[in-house]
């Protein structure tokens, strides 16, 4: 089997037109929704998990499009912080997302020991 990140079925269908829709989409729900998780905002769209860092690969080039997927990641880490200090996500499942699908890491930021001591639960 092939690697998911390396090729899609379908490719020829991401176009720049497609993407940016999806990705408008995405902004205003990653912006006015409940959801706090990449995930839950591409499935939404009937999109998949490994879309995400294909398109960044494919469209490395256009500044705008970076520009936006870095913003939708932003709000929703954001998002995700918040979370976890109104106790509406659990200081590990909060901890975990970071770490996990926006690299940060205990070392570098303290990450776990921020979120479980400050907000706990």
């Amino acid at each position: 089997m092939s690697n998911p990140y390396e090729r899609h079925p379908n490719a020829q269908k991401w176009t720049l037109e497609v993407v940016t829709e999806h990705l408008r989409e995405i902004e205003k729900d990653a912006t006015d929704g409940p959801s706090l998780f990449l995930g839950r905002a591409l499935g939404k769209r009937g999109l998949y998990r490994h879309i995400w860092p294909y398109w960044k690969r494919i469209f490395i080039d256009n500044e705008d499009i970076i520009e936006q997927m870095l913003r939708i990641e932003t709000i929703l880490e954001a998002k995700i912080i918040e979370g976890a200090m109104k106790k509406e996500l659990s200081s590990t499942a909060a901890a975990l997302t970071l770490k996990f699908n926006y690299r940060w890491n205990d070392k570098s930021n303290g990450i776990s020991t921020m979120i479980t001591k400050n907000f706990p639960g």
